[in-house]
């Protein structure tokens, strides 16, 4: 691929070159996929572990608190280690966490699993963002950013149909099996094809004093900090969506379990369509203008999400809205990620911390705010409009202030 170099480091067991991209992708979004493609078993493994939804829900959000809560601490780590090593203990401890999934006898043990392979998927993701930070720059590091979340926006295509498919043939538990095998077939990937890629003139010091003060310092920056917040803000806004489309379609208009599923998979293609998109204009306009247009057109979806609920117009009103949105969202993450990764490039490992630790476990607060306004079309809406249309403000006035002082 075009990316990819060949050049050499003066250390040989670093190299300048990306490691082979679909792989990459699959490590940095196994997780989001492991939660996608097990969430229609929740029934089935309540039923079968005897116990309450609730306690099997407990399962998800530990995974997703572990993987927030990972980033934060493998990031600044890998810093100091190197890459290669963070993403060989996650894959491998992600492999046995997911057999330990696949043979919990109770809810306790499934949900101490479920913590272990988001902390190893957390690894991963952090890794892997830091390594195409390592050895890319400029509209370079935008496009590979920029495939990488087209690969994943495949996700949650694939994996709810996946967990369907494994489920018509056998137990949820073969759900773990199959994610487990993924992960061994990525520890065997990075033992095979992946080369260090932080030389070891670049790594800084080990242990909680040296993580902490690559922490100070890439939040002392302005404009690190207001890129975080901007993503922190918009996801909020985002996962209101994620969280609460399921019932706004099912319990107010009436959608049956396939037709939403519908509705969710067109979303997400459109968020595909739109990273290939901004793969190709990136070169033409800058991250930052890609980042403030797919704001700006997120809010506008959200705008017409309200609209539509007021108004009476309907489901298809609201799932075009939304579309738009998840459509926005194509440039929305890799612009994002790339402005980020750019303004940490003192330490690559510890900005994808921060970038996807924060943005992901703050970010987590959209799951239950929208539901708790009532879970309608209108509270989904409103809750997506206002976080996104703040994240835009910061966004444009986090850039004039940039300009002024250049």
């Amino acid at each position: 691929m075009a990316w990819v170099t060949t050049a050499r480091t003066g250390n040989p067991t670093t190299s300048t070159a990306l490691p082979p991209i679909v792989p990459l992708a699959l490590i940095v979004g196994v997780s989001p996929f492991a939660t996608d493609m097990y969430i229609p078993a929740l029934p089935a493994i309540a039923r079968d572990l005897g116990t309450t939804p609730g306690a099997v829900q407990l399962s998800l959000t530990a995974f997703l608190v572990a993987f927030a809560a990972g980033q934060l601490l493998v990031g600044p780590v890998s810093d100091g280690l190197g890459r290669r090593p963070m993403l060989l203990v996650g894959t491998a401890v992600f492999a046995l966490a997911s057999v330990g999934c696949a043979l919990a006898p109770d809810v306790a043990t499934l949900v101490v699993a479920r913590v272990l392979q988001g902390l190893a998927g957390a690894a991963g993701a952090v890794a892997g963002r830091a390594m195409v930070s390592d050895v890319t720059g400029g509209q370079r590091m935008a496009k590979v950013f920029g495939t990488l979340a087209a690969i994943n926006a495949i996700g949650p295509v694939v994996a709810p149909l996946a967990g369907g498919a494994v489920l018509t043939v056998s137990t949820w538990r073969a759900m773990f099996v199959v994610l487990g095998v993924l992960g061994a077939v990525f520890f065997v990937a990075v033992v095979a094809r992946f080369r260090e890629t932080l030389p070891t003139s670049a790594r800084g010091g080990v242990g909680f004093g040296a993580n902490w003060q690559r922490i100070r310092a890439l939040t002392a920056i302005g404009r690190f900090r207001a890129y975080v917040l901007t993503g922190v803000l918009s996801t909020i806004g985002f996962f209101a969506y994620i969280a609460t489309s399921s019932f706004v379609f099912q319990d107010e208009y009436g959608f049956s379990e396939q037709r939403y599923t519908l509705v969710f998979a067109t979303n997400a293609s459109m968020m595909i369509v739109t990273t290939l998109v901004f793969r190709r204009i990136v070169g033409w306009f800058s991250e930052d203008a890609l980042l403030t247009c797919g704001l700006a057109v997120g809010t506008l979806g959200a705008v017409g999400v309200v609209v539509s609920a007021v108004t009476g117009a309907g489901p298809v009103a609201v799932w075009c809205s939304l579309a738009v949105v998840t459509g926005a969202w194509g440039f929305v993450l890799p612009a994002a990620m790339t402005r980020t990764q750019h303004v940490g490039a003192a330490h690559p490992g510890t900005a994808a911390a921060l970038q996807g630790g924060l943005t992901f476990g703050l970010g987590g607060l959209g799951t239950p705010l929208a539901g708790a306004l009532g879970g309608t079309a209108l509270a989904m809406g409103g809750v997506m409009a206002t976080l996104i249309t703040a994240a835009l403000v910061v966004q444009v006035l986090a850039t004039r202030r940039a300009a002024v002082t250049h």
